[in-house]
């Protein structure tokens, strides 16, 4: 959703991939004509039309919000609704709509849904705070960005938790080739740090991620360094992939993603500190080819939490010696 506050903002969307999918909201910098049109107490809302149908066809109405505390799910139904808001067009079309009778300095929140011709509606937007201060300062870019085969299917993307207190979520990119181009696969705003992309077209070997970062204000950071992963595996090789939240908290179950040969087998895995101190072994008893996760609730083999710090996962089946690094956090 594009915002204008006519003296100097905008904030716009970008493309929704599903009805059902959350509406990306952004902010940019609106023209001068544009500024010296409109009065001080209206401000434009504007955003990229979905369709009935994932991204085809034309959605039957739009129905926006505004309130002057944080609009979410369940605080929906509370907000006042916008009067004025346009006939929806077709899929990918710019639309706009202006809201008058704001008060200056008065913080105001906004929010979007949109519902197709057979009544399901769409979830909630990202929101957007308007503030009548612009901010251009985009978050930093994600780091940490990892990949693995996901058990059930497609590949987990994580990465580490961006800091800025005003962060409004992520998005995923992906690629077929090294050289892009890259798609925007999240669907809409993520709100926590991990992605499972379950529509890798048939017959990718490939593929290649980056990440980014949004704020309520909409700006977007630059995107993360790439990663790449391939699909098929080697039917004698076993992989251990990231592990996932890393960092962890104390209390946080840490997941490590196994690729399991075509023979499977038996496997265990050992985590050690820094030292090498042995903390626990994890056995995973017999294995059937595949993905699959093993998990690691962070204490050692004594039941006791360990501490914050360094520590590595060892995977050990048949021939196999493979480790991966794992942070705990307090």
């Amino acid at each position: 959703m594009r915002m204008d506050s006519r003296n100097g903002c905008e904030r716009r969307p970008q493309g929704v991939g599903s009805l059902l999918a959350v509406l990306a909201l952004a902010l940019t910098l609106g023209t001068g004509a544009a500024r010296a049109q409109a009065p001080p107490d209206s401000v434009t809302l504007a955003w990229t039309a979905p369709g009935d149908d994932g991204t085809v066809g034309t959605a039957a109405l739009y129905e926006m919000r505004m309130s002057l505390t944080p609009i979410n799910e369940t605080s929906w139904t509370s907000g006042t609704i916008v009067t004025g808001a346009p006939t929806p067009m077709p899929a990918g079309a710019q639309q706009r709509m202006v809201v008058h009778g704001l008060t200056y300095g008065t913080t105001y929140y906004f929010a979007i849904k949109t519902v197709d011709d057979a009544g399901n509606w769409s979830g909630i937007s990202n929101l957007v705070a308007w503030d009548w201060v612009l901010d251009t300062a985009p978050p930093a870019a994600p780091t940490g960005v990892a990949a693995a085969l996901f058990p059930s299917g497609g590949v987990r993307v994580t990465w580490t938790p961006n800091a800025e207190a005003d962060l409004s979520g992520y998005s995923v990119y992906r690629a077929l080739s090294a050289g892009g181009p890259y798609t925007d696969v999240s669907g809409g705003l993520l709100t926590t740090a991990s992605f499972v992309d379950a529509t890798i077209p048939a017959g990718a070997a490939t593929v290649w991620y980056q990440v980014s970062a949004r704020d309520n204000a909409g700006n977007e950071s630059a995107r993360s360094s790439v990663v790449s992963i391939g699909l098929a595996t080697d039917a004698g090789a076993w992989t251990l992939a990231a592990g996932y939240p890393n960092p962890s908290a104390s209390g946080i179950t840490v997941r490590i993603p196994i690729v399991v040969p075509g023979s499977g087998g038996t496997a265990r895995i050992e985590i050690v500190n820094n030292v090498g101190q042995h903390i626990r072994t994890l056995d995973l008893g017999t294995l059937a080819a595949g993905a699959t996760v093993a998990q690691w609730d962070g204490r050692s083999d004594a039941g006791r939490e360990v501490a914050p710090g360094a520590y590595t996962a060892w995977l050990r089946a048949g021939s196999t010696r493979t480790s991966i690094r794992l942070v705990r956090v307090p």
